[in-house]
C-alpha cells in the first residue's frame, strides 16, 4: 500500500485540512498520516482561531514517520507561519520528499490569514522551487504573481509565471472564475497547456475543496506515471464531492 502524508492544519469540524486529507486517502486506498501545522477553530461559518504548532514540533512529526513507516508522497496545505516553512523546507531536503503537491494555502473563506505576508514570501523562496505540482485558486494566484486574472488567458501567464518560481506542474484552480456556467482548470508543465472544463456548481457545500483536490492529486500520482491523467482522476473526484455534498452546519458546508 503506498503512504502519503499530509502537512496541515487539522479543522476540527471535520471539512477541511488533515480531517479532508485522510478522508480522501482512504478513498483512494492509500495509508495516510499527518503532521499538524496548526491547530484551528472553526466551523462551516468560517475560521475562528488558528494555534500554530512550534516548527521543531512540526519537523520531529515529519521526522518520525519518515525515519519509520516511509512516505511516497508529500500533500503540503496551511503553513501558518514563516517557521513552518523554512522547517518544512528542510524536511524536504533531508527525507526526499520530493513527490508532493503543495496546496497554496493563503486566506480561509471568511478572509482569515492562514499564512502571514513574511510566510509567502519564504514561501515563494524555499517552498515552490521543490514543488512538484502547486495547486493555487485564482486569488492565491494573484497574491503569489502580483497579477489581476479575469479571463483564461490571464490564467494561462500566471501559470507560466508560477512555473518559473520552480515548480513542476501548475494546477490553477478557476472556481472562483465561472464563466457561461463552466469552470476552467489550467494545467501547465512548462511547454503545454492542460485545459480541464467541468460545469459550474453553485453550491454551499464548498469546504475542504481546495485540500480535497490536491490530496486527491497526491493519490493519484503516486499510483501512477502518467501527471495528467492522475490530475483529471483527481478532478472528477472532486466534482462528484461537489455534486454530492452533505448539508451539516449552518453555512458553508463540507464535502464527504
Amino acid at each position: 500500500m503506498k503512504k502519503a502524508l499530509t502537512v496541515a492544519g487539522s479543522d476540527n469540524s471535520g471539512g477541511a485540512g488533515i480531517q479532508a486529507d485522510l478522508k480522501v486517502f482512504s478513498a483512494f486506498g492509500i495509508y495516510g498520516m499527518t503532521a499538524i501545522t496548526s491547530i484551528t477553530v472553526q466551523n462551516t461559518k468560517g475560521v475562528i482561531e488558528t494555534i500554530p504548532v512550534n516548527s521543531q514540533t512540526l519537523y520531529n512529526q515529519i521526522k518520525s514517520i519518515a525515519e519509520d513507516i516511509g512516505i511516497d508522497v508529500l500533500k503540503v496545505g496551511m503553513l501558518q507561519t514563516a517557521e513552518n516553512v523554512e522547517i518544512l523546507s528542510e524536511a524536504i531536503d533531508k527525507f526526499n520528499l520530493n513527490l508532493n503537491v503543495i496546496d497554496t494555502v493563503i486566506k480561509s473563506k471568511n478572509n482569515k490569514s492562514l499564512l502571514n505576508d513574511e510566510a509567502i514570501d519564504l514561501f515563494i523562496k524555499k517552498i515552490i522551487p521543490k514543488s512538484f505540482i502547486i495547486t493555487p485558486n485564482i486569488p492565491e494566484a494573484e497574491r503569489l504573481t502580483g497579477n489581476i486574472i479575469k479571463d483564461i488567458e490571464d490564467m494561462k501567464k500566471s501559470a507560466k509565471e508560477l512555473y518559473k518560481m520552480g515548480a513542476k506542474y501548475i494546477v490553477l484552480k478557476g472556481g472562483h472564475l465561472p464563466m457561461e456556467n463552466k469552470v476552467f482548470d489550467i494545467i501547465y508543465d512548462g511547454k503545454d497547456f492542460v485545459i480541464l472544463e467541468y460545469p459550474f456548481v453553485k453550491a454551499k457545500n464548498t469546504h475542504g475543496t481546495g485540500c480535497t483536490y490536491a490530496s486527491a492529486i497526491a493519490s493519484n500520482i503516486v499510483k501512477q506515471k502518467d501527471i495528467i491523467k492522475a490530475i483529471r482522476i483527481a478532478r472528477i473526484y472532486l466534482q462528484g464531492a461537489i455534486e454530492n455534498s452533505t448539508d451539516i452546519g449552518l453555512n458553508h458546508f463540507w464535502m464527504h
